[in-house]
């Protein structure tokens, strides 16, 4: 990771973690999953109903997230998004971190289009 971005997005709060069914069920209930991969990343395969905000545009567009909804931060593995989650925990956001990524997510056979 980029070091200036790494130092911006390194510290923060504990969030939580969540599997892959737990945050299916969360995302069903109504809360947001935050994937922040690449655009690219995400024409190769996305969860349905997912929000697409890269992590290198996180620090600059973070404040265009809903703040009534808990939020889930989804990468391939779930290195990407839990400096995410950390960093929107930071901010007062209620976050959680898709442990395994999408990678997990397609492990238990859920929904990605």
């Amino acid at each position: 990771m980029i070091g200036w971005l790494k130092n911006l997005l390194g510290g923060g709060a504990a969030v939580g973690r969540l599997g892959p069914v737990e945050a299916y069920e969360k995302a069903k209930a109504g809360a947001l999953i935050l994937d922040v991969r690449t655009p690219l990343e995400r024409q190769e395969g996305k969860i349905p109903g997912s929000q697409g905000l890269p992590l290198d545009k996180l620090a600059l567009e973070w404040e265009k997230l809903p703040r009534n909804k808990e939020i889930i931060c989804q990468c391939r593995s779930g290195s990407r998004s839990a400096s995410a989650a950390r960093f929107l925990a930071g901010k007062g956001f209620q976050v959680y971190n898709l442990v395994g990524g999408l990678e997990a997510w397609k492990r238990h056979k859920l929904p990605v289009k």
